[in-house]
């Protein structure tokens, strides 16, 4: 599942979670820095089993990216459960989605894949991959 995802992921207890930054973005708020270590990242928590596993997670993205990912996950059966921001003061905007689905292992994770690859369009390109 790690090449499909294109990250390294943890055994967090039960779940196993996948955390990626955004290197491709620097966020200021209130004169400090934002960091992957300090919340600006985007996360999946995967449970249950190779054919019925749950997914959870927090995708974070500049606001023109919010509709790409909104339908990126949507076009794999994953549910949009709040989109807002975390932060105030930020620059640039940093909006945060967070979502839930449920299905085969495989098949979800690939719809957390679909919203990744639309973070970063439009400026640098997608996010790479890293095996």
């Amino acid at each position: 599942m790690n090449k499909l995802v294109g990250y390294q992921g943890v055994v967090n207890g039960p779940t196993y979670k996948y955390t990626v930054g955004r290197a491709d973005v620097q966020s200021i708020m209130m004169g400090t820095e934002m960091t992957a270590a300090i919340g600006l990242n985007s996360w999946a928590a995967l449970a249950g089993k190779q054919a019925d596993a749950h997914i959870a997670g927090d995708i974070a993205m500049l606001e023109h990216e919010v509709n790409p990912v909104i339908k990126a996950l949507r076009a794999h059966n994953l549910e949009v459960v709040a989109v807002h921001n975390h932060m105030l003061f930020d620059q640039p905007r940093m909006m945060f989605l967070h979502y839930y689905g449920r299905g085969p292992a495989m098949q979800i994770a690939t719809g957390f894949r679909a919203a990744l690859d639309q973070l970063g369009k439009g400026k640098m390109g997608a996010m790479p991959m890293k095996h």
